[in-house]
């Protein structure tokens, strides 16, 4: 067997003041200032005939068009192949628009180009710095969050706090060592929205608290944060103050030191890849004068909105967004009722008997509990926010409740919401992808 290698690096990806932020509607501005560095980070594995590139950043999310860039420019200077390169953002709502949502923030371009040659730059490093390593993983408990579906008393789903309902205790977490013992890396991936932040300042959330517990306890070390199926999963945000940050950072950073301490690592380690990407089915539109209505209402409260002196052109763009919502709509609703799809590719890493499975959306956590339920292998990792995002992905049960990530939230992504049935189909292709190694 070759010897197994590893290697890392990263890049600063703060965006310049002036920047778009996405995450919030009706934020009041783009970036006033920064509170800690946004980071890319790029960890490549190669066990002699397979090579993967595992890449992290605190972005809210990735447009499909940067992804292919990345993966593609990834390829081309580093011979990874592009589907063995797997892109998740750690879903910070205090970062840069990387990601198209209707209203709450456009691209700059000039950024977005920039951070994809950083990225690029960050795994190419990576490759370069490779050197026989070893593996271990592992698995702690922990839960910094809460599941947010909250039914009143009076039958209404709201973001709130549940907390009988699922969410994943755990953080994962990949220990990487030099052949001769020091810290090299550490991936870990734990579901939770990264929320504690609501102004106009660039900060990577409990996930940059929580990668410098990290980074300072083991030294050497470079941490890498990945978020995990928390659709439905806030962190506790009852604490809005950096402190309350801090906290939530500093539990989640311990418990990875803690599980770390306690992982067997080898140097014989095969890796494998696989992709597979199906069709979820989108609900029709409804009847056009449904849709006239809906319209209608849109453009009130945008002329609501345009008359209220207390709104400046930042929070404009929510309202606007969603009329050009509203019209889209319509023009759906005037073609009438057809087969309509979305495209959803699942990716999935195999190092040993640990599978890597990556989702392109807020996948609610009963994805991530399912796949580890289910999945064939000794260990299974879930991601959200992978390769992209295409908005939430509730479960089939989920839409009888309704609730913002149900009735309200596919607005920003796109024009029409899944289809209920796209829980199963998801979850029979995960389990047909993972039976293939």
């Amino acid at each position: 067997m070759s010897v197994f290698q590893a290697g890392v690096a990263g890049a600063n990806i703060t965006p310049p003041l002036g920047v778009p932020l996405t995450g919030f509607g009706g934020r009041k501005g783009p970036v006033e200032d920064v509170h800690d560095d946004l980071q890319a980070k790029a960890l490549v594995l190669d066990d002699g005939t397979t090579k993967l590139a595992l890449i992290t950043a605190d972005v809210l999310g990735w447009d499909f068009d940067l992804v292919e860039r990345i993966r593609t420019l990834v390829q081309q200077r580093t011979g990874i192949p592009d589907l063995h390169v797997m892109l998740n953002a750690s879903h910070t709502h205090s970062g840069p628009a990387t990601i198209s949502l209707r209203g709450l923030g456009e691209r700059d371009e000039t950024y977005c180009d920039v951070t994809v040659r950083k990225i690029v730059g960050a795994v190419i490093m990576a490759m370069r710095s490779r050197q026989p390593a070893r593996l271990g993983i592992g698995r702690e408990p922990v839960q910094i969050g809460f599941n947010r579906r909250e039914k009143t008393p009076q039958g209404e789903m709201i973001l709130g706090r549940n907390p009988a309902g699922p969410v994943a205790p755990w953080v994962d977490i990949l220990r990487l060592d030099t052949a001769d013992g020091r810290p090299l890396a550490c991936f870990f991936s734990h579901a939770a929205h990264p929320v504690t932040q609501r102004g106009l300042t660039i900060t990577r959330d409990y996930c940059g608290y929580a990668v410098d517990f990290v980074e300072r306890a083991k030294e050497g070390v470079q941490a890498l944060f990945a978020q995990g199926c928390g659709g439905n999963v806030n962190c506790d945000c009852s604490d809005l103050s950096w402190a309350g940050t801090e906290r939530l950072g500093t539990i989640l950073g311990a418990a990875v030191v803690k599980g770390w301490e306690m992982i067997e690592t080898t140097d014989q380690v095969v890796l494998d890849a696989a992709v597979e990407t199906i069709e979820l089915p989108l609900q029709n539109p409804p009847s056009v004068e449904e849709a006239e209505a809906l319209l209608q209402e849109q453009e009130k409260r945008l002329q609501q909105a345009q008359a209220d002196d207390r709104l400046n052109e930042y929070q404009l763009q929510f309202y606007g967004g969603l009329v050009e919502w509203a019209q889209d709509y319509l023009r759906l609703a005037q073609e009438g009722e057809k087969e309509r799809t979305q495209k959803f590719e699942i990716q999935a890493f195999v190092l040993n008997r640990t599978a890597i499975v990556a989702y392109p959306g807020e996948m609610f956590v009963e994805y991530q509990l399912f796949a580890d339920a289910h999945s064939p292998f000794e260990h299974t990792i879930a991601l959200g926010y992978s390769n992209g995002c295409i908005g939430y992905v509730p479960t089939a049960a989920a839409y009888p409740l309704g609730g913002y990530e149900v009735e309200t939230a596919y607005r920003y992504y796109g024009t029409l919401m899944l289809q209920p049935d796209c829980e199963r189909l998801i979850q029979e292709a995960t389990l047909q992808l993972l039976e293939v190694f």
